[in-house]
């Protein structure tokens, strides 16, 4: 573990230095596996090319560590370029905090995390993220986390009602961003509610890692009632754009029947 942690400080450090090298052209990971003779050295590629991470313009050194610029591989891959071996289940949080800090954090604290400690065999970001290879998909509940997926996973008793408490609060969060879509074409900026939505996102989905199932209640209740209070505030500024409106509309109303009244008025009699 302190090597890994030694090698995270170094991946971290580079990846604040410098934009990592996201796309094909830039990449000797990506050229390079390409050309590999042995398929399965190739096999990430194309996965990865079909991920949420190649959407996000994350490529291989975000995760991996290395240098993509250099064409050397033993120089691209070497400790020196903060190059990262593939970690052990104990360390695939750590790996993956490098970006997604507070969820791992979430999961170290949480169940798993917990009786990982005391040498348990558990699921790890990979086991849910993962399934595919490298081709990582966008959280999608219903597909991540089935009875086919959690065969024996610890404290996991009933997939299916996670996943339905997960798509309820997603179903609160859509309506809220609907809302708030429909208010700002309306000309009222709410960025400030936008950021309390993501806030309500962000603590949810440190909830949802820590894989508690007695907490996830609490969680997912917090979340609604939250998502609702902002619903309701934003409803209010729906109410004022659609007063704005009205008022506008009768002032032109008012203007055109004053301007009609005064053309009639200017008009030579007969």
């Amino acid at each position: 573990m302190r090597r890994l942690a030694a090698t995270l400080l170094l991946a971290a450090a580079a990846t604040a230095g410098a934009q990592p090298a996201d796309w094909d052209a830039d990449s000797t990971c990506v050229t390079c596996h390409e050309a590999e003779i042995d398929a399965a050295l190739a096999v990430p590629v194309p996965e990865w090319r079909d991920s949420v991470h190649a959407e996000h313009q994350v490529s291989c050194d975000a995760c991996h560590g290395g240098d993509p610029r250099l064409e050397d591989a033993d120089e691209s891959m070497s400790p020196e370029a903060g190059f990262l071996d593939d970690p052990s289940w104990t360390e695939m949080a750590d790996y993956c905090g490098i970006c997604h800090e507070a969820v791992a954090e979430s999961y170290r604290a949480g169940h798993f995390g917990r009786i990982m400690q005391a040498g348990v065999l558990v699921p790890t970001c990979d086991t849910c993220h993962m399934q595919d290879g490298h081709r990582i998909l966008a959280s999608q509940p219903e597909q991540l986390v089935t009875r086919e997926s959690c065969p024996g996973c610890p404290g996991v008793e009933d997939p299916e009602r996670g996943v339905a408490l997960l798509l309820a609060v997603r179903a609160e969060r859509s309506a809220l961003a609907a809302a708030i879509d429909g208010v700002e074409r309306k000309g009222i900026e709410l960025s400030d509610f936008r950021a309390g939505m993501a806030q309500v996102h962000d603590a949810f989905e440190r909830a949802l890692h820590e894989f508690d199932s007695g907490n996830l209640d609490a969680a997912r209740a917090l979340a609604v009632a939250q998502y609702r209070g902002l619903a309701e505030q934003v409803a209010g500024f729906e109410r004022e754009a659609d007063g704005r409106r009205r008022l506008g509309l009768a002032l032109l109303a008012a203007l055109a029947l004053m301007f009609a009244a005064l053309w009639n008025t200017g008009r030579p009699r007969e």
